[in-house]
């Protein structure tokens, strides 16, 4: 063998040990970064969450509070404990709704009350109170809707109960919707 080969062999076993240490390292940093992302730990929390909304005239147009909220980057969620939700209107509370957990999703547009989440639509002049359970109750706070496809149960006072599948309910018609196996009990 000459000089010239054994030089160019041992140059391209150095320049391949390198490329496969660099290689090996760039491998191992994304398996890092990979599993950071999975990870069960918050980016962040906060203890007593408070956010509020409100309009154009600075009236609070709603409120969502929380004892705990943490804030998860790889799905971009926020989970809530004990989150309350509150509707106001003409400086007024119209609506509360609470859980024991909660769901913060789609860019803060829409909230998830989880585990025994009750809603209480407050008496107005030409309503009664209206109570509303369910295991699950979804938020889209903007466009005043709240829905389900759990069992829920109504309570309208002062003696008429709904019980059924899924509901639809639009604030600004007034209209509830409910889906499926309906069945209602009223008292005269």
């Amino acid at each position: 063998m000459s000089k010239y080969s054994v030089f160019f062999t041992i140059t391209l076993l150095v320049i391949i040990s390198v490329v496969s240490f660099w290689l090996n390292n760039e491998v191992k940093k994304e398996l890092k970064i990979e599993e950071s992302k999975l990870s069960n730990n918050p980016d962040y929390f906060l203890k007593k969450f408070v956010s509020k909304q409100t309009d154009e005239h600075g009236n609070l147009n709603f409120s969502l509070e929380a004892e705990l909220m943490n804030y998860y980057s790889y799905n971009d969620e926020s989970i809530l404990k004990k989150p309350a939700f509150k509707k106001y209107e003409e400086k007024k509370k119209v609506l509360d709704l609470i859980s024991k957990k909660g769901v913060i999703f789609e860019n803060g547009e829409k909230i998830k009350m989880l585990n025994d989440a009750q809603m209480i639509r407050h008496e107005t002049k030409s309503k009664k109170v209206m109570k509303l359970l369910s295991d699950e109750i979804t938020i889209i706070p903007d466009q005043e809707i709240l829905s389900s496809d759990q069992k829920i149960k109504i309570i309208q006072e002062p003696n008429i109960e709904i019980d059924g599948i899924g509901f639809n309910y639009n604030k600004k018609t007034g209209l509830i919707k409910i889906f499926d196996s309906v069945k209602v009990h009223y008292d005269k």
